[in-house]
């Protein structure tokens, strides 16, 4: 890949950062609870009737693992918001790899005088 072309991917890199919406890290998945009612089918050794599927959404931001149970009305709005931060994500590795080339390519030029 040509360092012209590597400048161009950048720049697209940035058009699509500018337009990506809300974004949040972590990963969403469904669990099942047991209540505190002895009596409650969920509790049955032999068929155990567990309360859910709720949501929970686990992630870790500035150091701080956290977990929040997300609404089912809310779910496909956090799902987009974790698919933007994974593009976020990926976007950003790709820039960093192209800087890197184009560093590269730019200190191999100067060891041969190239301009």
């Amino acid at each position: 890949m040509s360092t012209a072309s590597m400048h161009k991917r950048i720049e697209q890199i940035k058009a699509e950062l500018v337009n990506m919406g809300d974004m949040r890290p972590g990963t969403l998945s469904e669990h099942y609870k047991v209540c505190g009612n002895a009596s409650c089918s969920c509790r049955n050794p032999k068929d155990p009737r567990k309360h859910g599927p709720y949501l929970q959404l686990n992630y870790t931001h500035k150091g701080r693992s956290r977990t929040e149970f997300v609404r089912r009305d809310q779910q496909e709005n956090v799902r987009r918001q974790l698919e933007n931060y994974a593009r976020f994500r990926a976007l950003i590795d790709e820039w960093v790899e192209l800087s890197i080339e184009i560093a590269r390519a730019g200190r191999q030029r100067a060891d041969k005088g190239v301009k």
